[in-house]
């Protein structure tokens, strides 16, 4: 039996019997929300009617028509919302978007007079996200307000002040403070190294001994590389937001740290003369440093979380820099105007590591997509990419000395092998297998001659193969943790440092 709503008349003395004779019996009930098909009728009480379903036709009462209506729950709901919010007046759909739409640009002004949460960098006046509301009623100035902050958020190429940015030279009796400027980018003579012979004419041996380990970063360390060209200076960056240059001769020591970064500096990559460096961090930030003096020469923001920063390997393109980001996209920058040149945005992950290949023509880049894609410089259009369903995801890649090879290292416990020319086919013959990898992102490196690969492992293990037969020639126990990054020395012919999880960095010959 359905119910509907109905009227009774005190002024009609026949009202029971109309309904008795129509076949209704009429009860009186408690108040009920009126609805707006009814006529205008006084009435002294509002009923339920008990309606007949033997027959689906329309009834006749005395106030009107009684008929069954069925609708579902999502029509029931809009109903009664589109009646609470017309407070019992009718609305048709215009009037109901028309609401709809008013209370939207209510909560827009109110978003307007949100205070701008401040510049990141400046950690005396960063409010951040729990900035307050102006009470001014201004609407032009909570605009201007509102503008500057999305300028702030969207336009993540523009580069900004530096004062936050500082760096602290420890004196050295090897490399001495003259008249407030360091000399330690030059070599010492005492080193026993013929700088003038090319790098990768000796012949590199794998390392047996520890000769040092140095203090690294509180937290972890995320990544190390030699100076280039003379490798006398080791520079690091960690989780304890902090880059580090060290001396690898003499005492060893800390020469210089390089602070501004707000998180964990996650890569840090060298020019080919070693006067400049780039490093990104988790805060969003690439900055361009000046490795004698220091000094950040400038520093832009991005819209997404760096993994990767490169220069371009050329010597007329080394004022240009890749940054590989985990919001899929690859940004090209120049340093000499500070904006994006070009973005790169066919991978369908974040990018985790980049390489050129061919001659510095182009490069390659690995994503969390378990894909491989190759580049023209500044084209935004890979010309080949490596895929298969069986494949896995490659965080790190090398370039072998040679130029003729890259290597990936795999998610399943091995390090596969590349053309880096031609059609970039992958080399089956080349497969290295016995470490474990799975889950992390853990560094390769080849010997200078090119001899020797090499790569760290979650045991805290550093492996060595033989590049001609792929057969593991030595395994280290270095740490108990994660050793993650690896790094071989240019001129040397069995020096290697390597660190991780634990934070020390350990040199080995």
């Amino acid at each position: 039996m359905s119910l509907a709503l109905g009227y009774n008349s005190d002024s009609d003395s026949n009202s029971d019997s109309a309904g008795d004779k129509n076949g209704f019996r009429a009860t009186v009930s408690h108040s009920i929300s009126t609805i707006n098909a009814t006529p205008d009728v006084s009435t002294s009480s509002r009923e339920l009617i008990q309606v007949d379903d033997s027959n689906n036709s329309s009834k006749k009462i005395f106030s009107g028509i009684v008929e069954k209506t069925i609708f579902d729950d999502l029509t029931f709901k809009n109903k009664k919302r589109l009646h609470d919010i017309s407070n019992g007046d009718e609305l048709n759909d215009l009037e109901y978007y028309k609401s709809q739409k008013s209370t939207k640009s209510e909560s827009q002004r109110i978003k307007k007079q949100r205070k701008t949460k401040g510049d990141a960098s400046d950690i005396d006046n960063y409010i951040g996200p729990w900035a307050s509301y102006s009470e001014s009623s201004d609407e032009d100035e909570s605009d201007k307000e509102v503008k500057d902050e999305d300028a702030h958020e969207e336009v993540s190429k523009k580069s900004i002040s530096l004062s936050a940015e500082v760096s602290k030279f420890y004196k050295s009796k090897s490399y001495p403070d003259e008249e407030g400027e360091s000399c330690y980018m030059e070599p010492s003579k005492d080193i026993p190294i013929d700088f003038t012979k090319p790098i990768g004419s000796q012949e590199c041996f794998v390392p047996k001994t520890q000769v040092h380990v140095y203090d690294g970063h509180y937290n972890g360390t995320q990544q190390i590389q030699f100076l280039p060209q003379t490798g006398h200076l080791l520079l690091s960056c960690g989780n304890d937001n902090m880059i580090k240059l060290w001396d690898v001769y003499h005492s060893r020591q800390l020469l210089r740290s390089f602070e501004g970064h707000e998180r964990s500096v996650k890569f840090v990559h060298f020019n080919n003369s070693g006067s400049e460096f780039i490093s990104c961090s988790y805060d969003k930030y690439v900055k361009l440093w000046d490795t004698e003096t220091g000094k950040c020469k400038t520093k832009i923001r991005l819209n997404a979380i760096p993994n990767v920063c490169k220069f371009n390997p050329n010597e007329d393109k080394q004022n240009e820099f890749l940054v590989g980001l985990t919001n899929k996209k690859i940004e090209h920058f120049d340093t000499r105007t500070n904006e994006s040149i070009q973005t790169y945005d066919h991978h369908m992950g974040a990018i985790n590591s980049i390489t050129f290949v061919d001659d510095n023509k182009k490069f390659m880049t690995s994503s969390d997509d378990k894909s491989l894609r190759v580049w023209n410089w500044q084209i935004n259009m890979p010309i080949k990419q490596i895929s298969d369903p069986s494949q896995h995801s490659m965080p790190c890649l090398s370039l072998h000395p040679n130029g003729k090879y890259v290597v990936a290292q795999s998610m399943d416990n091995s390090i596969v092998t590349f053309s880096a020319h031609d059609k970039f086919k992958r080399n089956k013959k080349k497969y290295f297998e016995g470490h474990n990898s799975s889950g992390y992102s853990i560094n390769l490196d080849f010997s200078p001659d090119g001899k020797n690969l090499m790569s760290g492992d979650n045991n805290g293990y550093v492996f060595f193969w033989d590049w001609k037969t792929c057969k593991l020639i030595k395994k280290l126990k270095v740490d108990n943790k994660v050793i993650s990054t690896i790094a071989s020395h240019p001129r040397e012919t069995s020096t290697v440092c390597m660190s991780g999880q634990s934070g020390k960095i350990y040199l080995y010959n």
